[in-house]
């Protein structure tokens, strides 16, 4: 707290007073200006590093994000990795499905020619080279004995093959098996061979209509 003498003359009075006011403004009001200017430079720099803080805060997000990414593109690439391998695997363990009978372990086959035949209506030819298998051998030279009445015989059905029969493909098992049941009733029922099935293939190396 600031005395003020009242003692003084009024010009050393006058002159004192504005002295003490100016000492009273540098005193007082000074510092708190410097005060203010102190606190604004702190806040400046608690800015500044606030920006700086975000900013690193944001590349890390960045990264963070591109790394998650990354990883998820080379999940899923790995996956299918996995997926296509199981896919091979399985295939690899696919069996083969055989259509018809199964293989004949000695066949034995024997060779009847070619045969040209008149279709019904007589407007087609039927040619069909055929062969049949057998794996007894017995049964084999017994057939090629009476190979005259075997030809006989299947000239006669090749004959009653129609054209919407032949057309239908579905229809040439149905041939085959016909001409295999013919066949085989031309052996005897009790044979040295014991087979009861000695034909046991009809091939037909050539087939078609002219």
């Amino acid at each position: 707290m600031i005395h003020v003498n009242h003692s003084l003359n009024p010009d050393t009075g006058k002159s004192g007073f504005i002295q003490v006011l100016k000492k009273c403004r540098m005193s007082d009001v000074s510092p708190i200006d410097d005060r203010q200017g102190t606190s604004m430079k702190d806040n400046l720099q608690v800015i500044s590093i606030n920006r700086k803080e975000f900013r690193s805060a944001d590349k890390v997000a960045k990264k963070g994000i591109a790394l998650f990414l990354l990883l998820t593109a080379l999940f899923f690439f790995v996956s299918s990795l996995n997926a296509v391998e199981e896919e091979v695997e399985e295939v690899g363990e696919i069996k083969v499905i055989r259509e018809g009978p199964p293989p004949l372990e000695d066949p034995q086959y024997l060779d009847l020619g070619t045969f040209v035949v008149n279709m019904p209506g007589d407007k087609y030819f039927l040619k069909s080279s055929i062969q049949l298998a057998f794996e007894n051998s017995a049964a084999k030279e017994w057939l090629l004995a009476r190979l005259p009445i075997a030809k006989d015989l299947i000239i006669t059905h090749l004959n009653s093959i129609t054209v919407e029969q032949f057309d239908d493909t579905k229809s040439r098992a149905v041939i085959k098996n016909d001409l295999q049941i013919r066949l085989n009733s031309l052996f005897p029922n009790k044979a040295v061979w014991e087979d009861s099935v000695p034909i046991r293939r009809i091939l037909f190396l050539e087939f078609y209509r002219q």
